[in-house]
């Protein structure tokens, strides 16, 4: 017969389980967490995880958004101190109509324009956290187109050059238009955003290169080694290699249109008009290495096999454009008015410019995790640095006809059908467009910050009702496992010395074995 004391078992079963509640219930007290010693409830500790990520997601838009608030309020205090600026030279430009100022005051007066002109510059080239506050493209009343000036290879001593040429450009989109002449042997020519290559009529340069976009260089015949020699030896005939060519020579027949557009974010885009002499089957530029019909309309785009186009990363934000021709014989990149002179109109291409006219580069701001967005416009103002939109002229106050054209652009005037004559008013354009626009874009950014605060409430509460411990019920806990602890303890002591006792009464009796042997 075999004994087993289960009052002891069932004591010590009892012992561990109460020390096992008092554990988690010490963790849960002393940590004010639910989450301590969990081992079973996992439903809870998901939604516990979920809350904290919603948590962290809120706490990362609502950062966002105050970050961006921040930079709205930077753009107001400028905006208004060109406010401030635009008054004072208002009184200037006051005081130079008075006839009876002389020319020694009107010189005096716009020393002191010129003065406030280049701190409203200095104002247009804030940036910050590294990004542009204003947009120098964005005027009253619209965009404002950008030249730049002739690059010319014409009749120079080299074996190899690069012309380059950049400018600011206010804006990070837009379209570049040029006009070029290569002649049969073919030139290349780049467009560069910054660092990045956006369009190249031609081989775009190797990887690794060293030569410095932005610069101008020369190779004269016997110099030594091309340092930026780098295209192969190829047939002469290759357009492949030898760029983009034009019929006949560089100086005479007609001169092709480029027109390239890029963003960030989007695709590079390019329409390229030949001139009156490439549209037909002899365009050098196709071949058979080239193919390609001419279709002979200037309003239908060209696509051709040797041009390379690069698209700019979304949120890519350099303002600064560089145009660049690379040659081994001649080239050209007219300027204003400037052509081949034997064939400048019929081919239906105007003798414009190299401009660059910006497109509008707004900011998306995401405020939520719903995907909602608002969208920050660029905001510019007119420095009066440049040449008046109206005359032509550079502004000033040293005669009474330049001073009223001034006054003009500032306040505005009633010549809004005209073109010619028209000014919306800088000091109005900051009033009713800029400021009232930000004032609108405060007031959403404030709403969602609202938004994000109760969320951030609603997510504290969620989270306290899954995480948080009750103080109470885990009181309660600890105080009967304590007590069932002790209790369990002292059964255990006592029921460890029934087996004593109980082991005589099996042993000692008549039918006992142990009483037999003893007889």
């Amino acid at each position: 017969m075999q004994l087993t004391n289960f009052s002891f078992l069932q004591s010590r079963m009892d012992y561990l389980d109460s020390q096992s509640k008092f554990k988690s219930a010490v963790q849960r007290i002393s940590s004010g967490s639910k989450m301590e010693g969990l081992r079973k409830d996992v439903g809870a500790y998901s939604q516990g995880v979920n809350a904290r990520l919603n948590q962290l997601h809120h706490s990362s838009y609502k950062t966002n958004l105050q970050n961006t608030r921040s930079f709205l309020k930077v753009q107001e205090q400028g905006l208004r101190q060109v406010l401030d600026i635009y008054d004072r030279m208002d009184v200037l430009t006051v005081k130079a109509l008075d006839p009876t100022s002389n020319a020694l005051d009107r010189r005096l007066y716009d020393k002191e324009f010129k003065s406030l002109s280049d701190q409203l510059e200095e104002i247009m080239s804030r940036k910050f956290n590294g990004d542009y506050l204003y947009s120098s493209t964005m005027v009253c009343g619209g965009i404002r187109e950008i030249g730049l000036g002739e690059l010319d290879l014409l009749n120079q001593t080299w074996s190899h050059a690069i012309r380059a040429q950049s400018v600011a450009i206010g804006s990070p989109s837009g379209t570049l238009s040029f006009r070029v002449n290569s002649g049969g042997a073919g030139d290349t020519y780049r467009v560069w955003l910054g660092d990045e290559l956006v369009f190249s009529l031609g081989d775009p340069p190797p990887a690794g290169s060293s030569v410095n976009h932005k610069q101008n260089y020369n190779t004269h015949g016997g110099d030594g080694e091309d340092p930026f020699s780098y295209m192969p030896d190829v047939p002469a005939d290759n357009p492949m290699r030898s760029g983009w060519r034009t019929s006949t020579g560089a100086s005479r027949e007609d001169d092709d249109l480029i027109e390239v557009t890029f963003e960030p974010g989007k695709s590079t885009s390019y329409i390229i008009t030949p001139g009156g002499t490439n549209r037909d089957d002899s365009d050098p530029n196709l071949s058979d290495y080239n193919p390609g019909t001419a279709t002979g309309d200037p309003d239908t785009p060209y696509t051709y096999t040797n041009v390379h186009t690069y698209d700019l990363p979304a949120g890519f934000d350099n303002r600064e454009l560089t145009l660049q021709i690379e040659t081994t014989s001649v080239g050209k990149i007219y300027d204003k008015g400037s052509s081949s002179g034997i064939r400048e109109t019929d081919d239906g291409i105007e003798n414009s410019a190299i401009t660059f006219t910006p497109k509008e580069f707004n900011t998306d701001v995401e405020m939520n995790a719903n995907g909602e967005t608002i969208t920050l416009n660029a905001k510019g103002f007119g420095t009066l640095t440049d040449a008046s939109p109206v005359t032509g002229k550079i502004h000033t106050l040293a005669d009474f006809a330049s001073a009223k054209d001034t006054l003009d652009h500032l306040r505005g005037n009633p010549y809004g059908n005209d073109i010619s004559k028209s000014y919306f008013g800088e000091e109005k354009c900051v009033v009713n467009e800029r400021l009232a626009s930000l004032g609108a874009e405060m007031s959403r950014i404030d709403k969602a910050l609202e938004d994000l605060e109760r969320k951030a409430i609603t997510d504290e509460l969620t989270i306290s009702r899954i995480e948080d411990a009750d103080v109470a019920q885990e009181a309660t806990t600890l105080a009967k496992s304590s007590i069932k602890a002790q209790m369990s303890a002292q059964v255990m002591s006592n029921s460890t010395r029934l087996k004593d006792i109980l082991i005589p009464l099996t042993t000692e009796h008549f039918r006992s074995s142990v009483l037999s042997a003893r007889l």
